[in-house]
């Protein structure tokens, strides 16, 4: 189960950095986009620990 979880997370963060990378820095979600990143990158980190 850890496994699907870390593979889960690292899929989704890839993703929210691509949403980042293509997405115009004025667009009203890019806050959003830039929390859920955070939020994935520190499961991922407590995962780990």
């Amino acid at each position: 189960m850890k496994i699907l979880n870390l593979l889960h997370l690292t899929v989704a963060c890839a993703f929210y950095r691509w949403a980042l990378r293509e997405i115009d820095p004025l667009h009203p979600d890019v806050p959003k986009l830039l929390l859920r990143r955070q939020e994935l990158e520190e499961r991922a980190h407590r995962l780990w620990a």
